[in-house]
């Protein structure tokens, strides 16, 4: 009995994951370079997984947007941690440094941080940046495994478990576009669906536990009766 009920109380535990889940992706419909979060068995113990199937790209029309159109990911890092990203909404430091918006950790070049001075600057596909006619950095994409799983790790970070990969084994380096931004690829009706799935099964499995609740009291009088 105890065995069953641990089993039923995990599978209880495991819809409210998949909820919480979906509420976050809801939440984050709008959120450039978002990716949609699930969980494997439900568990969120070890942190949500990324769906990293790509967005749309939305035009903006600012110099400090960009986007990955294919394959690839921004990279950065802070105390030793490496992450990627696919928000590419951008702003100078005061120290001049290309930055992330939303976490604020430095955008890696292919020779480290990138500084610019005051003005406008260019971004070619291949992630030449340009400031007038001179080049003055490159920034550095990197390229997780198809079977590299992506762990959600707050302000549009990601952590990567897996190796990383040559591109043209995953189809070909991906090309920035300067002036858009890669929106979220979250299905607002597909989570819909899911929450209703996860509530559903939630509630059918909660029934089964009082009725269990039900027949262990029925059996504790019966047996008090001797």
């Amino acid at each position: 009995m105890s065995e069953l009920m641990r089993v039923l109380a995990a599978s209880m535990q495991a819809d409210v994951n998949r909820v919480n889940a979906v509420a976050h992706n809801m939440a984050n419909s709008n959120t450039a370079g978002f990716k949609r979060q699930f969980t494997l068995g439900g568990d969120l113990q070890s942190g949500p997984l990324a769906d990293t199937r790509q967005g749309a790209l939305s035009r903006t029309g600012s110099d400090m947007d960009l986007a990955i159109e294919g394959t690839g990911y921004f990279s950065t890092s802070e105390n030793g941690k490496n992450y990627v990203s696919r928000g590419g909404a951008l702003r100078l430091d005061s120290r001049g440094r290309l930055v992330l918006t939303q976490s604020g950790l430095p955008l890696e070049g292919e020779q480290g941080e990138i500084f610019l001075k005051p003005g406008a600057f260019r971004v070619d596909d291949r992630g030449q940046v340009f400031q007038g006619e001179q080049s003055v950095a490159r920034i550095k994409l990197v390229y997780p495994a198809k079977d590299a799983l992506l762990e959600a790790a707050g302000n549009g970070l990601y952590r990567v478990s897996g190796a990383m990969a040559d591109p043209k084994d995953l189809g070909g380096a991906g090309r920035l576009r300067q002036g858009f931004l890669e929106m979220s690829n979250v299905n607002s009706t597909r989570e819909m669906v899911e929450m209703m799935e996860a509530t559903r099964h939630f509630e059918s499995v909660q029934k089964a536990v009082q009725g269990m609740d039900a027949v262990w009291d029925k059996a504790l009088k019966t047996l008090g009766e001797f």
